[in-house]
């Protein structure tokens, strides 16, 4: 049975469970997505650019050798993403299993690194899946719960550090802030892809500025809201409404695709008052009264 301590929902490990499901269920639909983006290694057709930049655990990866050892050979590229398949797949079927969660970190590592780093440009949404992953590596179910509420505040710095930083460089006193950045961002859909419906809407909001700088200026707002996360867990579901529209804000005037870094915006849903009614009931058809 959950349990309540300081205001922390600590889930059993029935909960858990079905809780790493839906975690691996949008892990693997991420994996489907960047099979039809052409972004599998062994889609990336043995590129000779990289990018590690000064990120010493790329130079690390690079001097071992490992991004061009997985994407210098067809089948071997070919091999992972079928091994990094597998490992979600088994992930999802048996959670509780510690072996299949970290072949899956350590599959989906090399896939992050491999990919930010022929990608030219140190993405950070795919990090997401990274750390959600992780609580479900310890056995105990206390454990469990410390590191999934870790991965909340984690989230809730996140975003309050993206306002923090938006705020101090005086960001929100350009007027035309919001617009510049779509303008940078959006340029390339404008020209290769001009007569698509995105492109459609990029014209229609650059005929109205005020409401692409309106909608920059609600971002800042929505990313501050997320302060008040670290004293209360009272307005975790309006945060993560918030969430949920930051991201397709982020998308719409950033060219953005926070998406899959956004998975950590489960850790603020109360899984205990989802799952307990479907307990209840599931331990009445039973026959057994007692309250779970």
């Amino acid at each position: 049975m959950a349990k309540t301590l300081t205001n922390i929902v600590f889930y059993s490990p029935w909960e858990r469970r079905r809780i790493a499901r839906i975690v691996f269920l949008l892990i693997g639909l991420s994996l489907i997505w960047s099979f039809f983006s052409d972004t599998l290694l062994h889609q990336l057709q043995r590129p000779v650019i990289k990018f590690p930049d000064v990120d010493l655990t790329y130079w690390g990866m690079h001097w071992l050798g490992i991004p061009e050892f997985l994407t210098g050979n067809f089948f071997v590229a070919l091999f992972f993403d079928l091994a990094l398949f597998a490992a979600c797949c088994l992930s999802f079927w048996a959670p509780e299993k510690r072996l299949y969660i970290w072949s899956f970190i350590v599959l989906y590592f090399f896939y992050f690194i491999t990919f930010n780093t022929f990608g030219a440009h140190h993405t950070n949404h795919k990090i997401g899946f990274l750390l959600i992953a992780l609580p479900f590596t310890v056995t105990d179910y206390k454990s469990f719960n410390y590191l999934w509420q870790g991965l909340r505040y984690f989230f809730l710095f996140a975003l309050a550090d993206a306002f923090l930083w938006k705020f101090f460089r005086l960001a929100w006193l350009h007027t035309d802030q919001g617009l510049m950045i779509m303008k940078k961002n959006a340029a390339a859909v404008l020209y290769f892809e001009s007569d698509s419906w995105l492109a459609g809407l990029y014209h229609w909001l650059l005929q109205h500025p005020g409401l692409v700088n309106a909608g920059y200026i609600a971002g800042i707002i929505m990313e501050a809201a997320f302060i008040i996360g670290f004293f209360t867990r009272k307005y975790d579901q309006y945060l993560f409404v918030l969430s949920v529209l930051l991201t397709l804000g982020f998308w719409l005037i950033a060219d953005a695709y926070f998406f899959q870094f956004m998975v950590l915006t489960l850790t603020l849903i109360n899984f205990h008052k989802l799952y307990e009614p479907r307990r209840f009931a599931s331990n009445l058809k039973k026959g057994d009264m007692t309250p779970v």
